[in-house]
């Protein structure tokens, strides 16, 4: 028996950001899962491909279609797993599926990440040529169903899973959340071709470090924003590997392949001090030579003096935080953070203090704001630049599938209904349009104090370059593609 994971191309709209050349981690995991068990499986990286194929506005980066039915032809697999992105993506993969059947129609097609763990039901109902839905973690679930088609258990048996009996949906109980992730082995990186991803003059793609990859050593959020979907795929409990597994992971990615940079793309990396403190005084004792960031974000409130030093000290090159909103009142009663703001300015006090970069992340346009609550955000915002250099990086708000916010806006009508996948994404790009309109706000009206906040930004900006020279000289000379992207968006 043969398993052939699949990567999809990526579609990218109007506005997008350049594609980032990301490992597929999830696919990593399940391949090395599926080896350890001893099956034959493969991953077909069908988006590091490099091809880009404008159609219109649109660009689609990745291996063309046909051959991607090529390529499932010729390697024969009896099961084919497709991963399956956030909404915006999940028309590649439907279109994977399609062009697997279209090889051979005996293919078994399975398909599993956030969006079609968040409604699995209507996703097979919609999606004919995809045979099993998996819901959350796909690592054992993916062993479990290549059990089944050995006939060695019954699908019935296999639990997270959605599948059809007799033309109708069937829906497994959900599988328990893996507790102990050091039993995991390391991402299968043998299966992908790693010099792609490490490469920093890889074409069309955004790679601001040399010799850079992601890695996540935590999964859960226990935490209940509105708009975030994480604990709803990965559950609401914090698990994580231990420090130790997390170093012996990180000397061995810096030995087999001189990774000279990790991006720690966690929900929540610092939420055990403890664990996260360990793994910052292992990298220092055993001096590996690492530079790393935080781009998913962390919590301010997790942080500290002590700690910070520790990480600057263990090769962090920069701290992004999840603010999300300037005005208390709407962190603490409509996003539900539970964050003191107060406690984010006293960290980028001491970020600034300690000479660690830092950038944060705000939302606005959420229902039950109005246009002075979104204007205290970006006041909040402009302050942290001002004071203490934090980096501004403001979203507008989007409602995705079994989030609270999404449930909220779709019984209120704050959105239309039946949004097509392509709306989602073209809602989270920097010239996007944002999807929610109340009786306090347009859509428009969100847009317009964004692009003042973003005008504003730009020029302390530009201040703070004028009165760091020495600072700006070294991050053109570190990061050139920065300076060029900043340039660009200056004119």
């Amino acid at each position: 028996m043969k398993v052939l994971l699949i990567n999809p191309p990526q579609t990218f709209y109007p506005g997008s950001e350049q594609p980032a050349g990301n490992l597929p981690i999830g696919l990593m995991y399940i391949a090395a899962v599926l080896k350890k068990a001893d099956c034959n499986v493969e991953i077909l990286d069908a988006f590091i491909a490099a091809t880009f194929q404008k159609n219109g506005e649109t660009i689609r980066v990745g291996m063309p279609f046909e051959q991607i039915k090529q390529e499932i032809q010729n390697r024969k697999p009896d099961i084919v797993g497709i991963s399956g992105p956030f909404t915006c993506q999940i028309e590649n993969s439907i279109k994977i599926s399609n062009l697997t059947k279209e090889a051979d129609p005996n293919i078994l097609t399975v398909m599993g990440g956030p969006h079609v763990t968040l409604v699995p039901k209507e996703f097979l109902e919609e999606a004919k040529d995809v045979d099993i839905a998996v819901t959350s973690e796909g690592e054992y679930a993916m062993l479990d169903i290549a059990q089944a088609f050995e006939g060695k258990k019954q699908l019935s048996e296999v639990r997270g899973i959605a599948y059809r009996q007799n033309g109708k949906v069937v829906l497994n109980p959900s599988r328990p959340l893996i507790e102990n992730l050091d039993e995991l082995p390391y991402p299968a990186y043998d299966l992908v071709d790693m010099e792609q991803y490490l490469n920093p003059k890889k074409i069309g793609y955004r790679s601001f470090r040399d010799r850079a990859i992601s890695m996540i050593t935590s999964r859960g959020c226990p935490f209940n924003c509105c708009f975030c979907a994480v604990h709803l795929h990965m559950g609401k409990r914090f698990r994580a590997h231990s420090a130790d597994y997390v170093l012996k992971h990180i000397e061995y990615v810096v030995d087999k392949f001189d990774v000279k940079n990790i991006f720690f793309e966690d929900d929540n990396l610092t939420l055990d001090l403890a664990r996260f403190e360990a793994i910052c005084d292992g990298l220092i004792a055993k001096q590996v030579k690492i530079g790393w960031e935080t781009p998913n974000g962390v919590r301010a409130d997790c942080l500290n003096l002590n700690l910070l030093k520790k990480m600057k000290k263990s090769g962090c090159q920069s701290v992004f935080f999840g603010v999300e909103s300037g005005d208390q009142q709407i962190l603490d009663n409509v996003i539900c953070k539970s964050l003191d703001l107060n406690r984010v300015v006293e960290v980028a006090k001491i970020c600034k203090d300690i000479g660690l970069k830092t950038g944060a992340f705000y939302i606005i346009g959420f229902p039950g704001e109005k246009k002075e609550n979104m204007q205290r955000t970006v006041d909040f915002a402009l302050r942290l630049k001002r004071d203490f250099d934090v980096g501004m990086h403001l979203f507008m708000a989007t409602p995705s599938y079994g989030t609270r916010l999404y449930e909220e806006c779709k019984a209120k009508g704050y959105i239309q209904q039946d949004l097509a996948w392509n709306a989602f994404a073209q809602a989270r790009q920097p010239k996007g349009m944002p999807l929610i309109t109340t009786g306090d706000f347009t859509p428009s009206e969100v847009k317009e104090i964004a692009a003042k906040a973003l005008a504003e930004y730009k020029k302390l900006s530009l201040i703070n370059h004028l009165k760091n020279p020495g600072k700006a000289l070294k991050t053109a000379f570190d990061q050139p593609q920065l300076i060029v992207k900043y340039i660009k968006n200056l004119f």
